[in-house]
């Protein structure tokens, strides 16, 4: 698989910005849109990937689920252990 990365869940996304592999975007809103243009065109895309046309409304109500995929809880601390 040459030019794969492996994806973190979607559990907590709204908390792990930036996104992609490189950091290159910062919101989610990015990140649909990023998607809905078909991606990057460069010789290692899928033939899957393609534009997927959708509307402001369904781009707007994606990235609204996305952000009910994270918890109103604080992150469990480490606790620090005895040695």
């Amino acid at each position: 698989m040459q030019h794969a990365f492996k994806t973190p869940g979607l559990r907590e996304i709204s908390r792990r910005s930036p996104y992609m592999h490189d950091g290159s975007l910062a919101t989610l809103e990015q990140v649909v849109e990023h998607y809905d243009k078909g991606g990057v065109d460069r010789p290692s895309r899928s033939d899957l990937m393609k534009p997927l046309g959708l509307t402001p409304q369904e781009k707007s109500d994606l990235v609204t689920f996305l952000k009910t995929l994270t918890s109103d809880l604080n992150p469990t601390a480490m606790p620090v252990l005895p040695r």
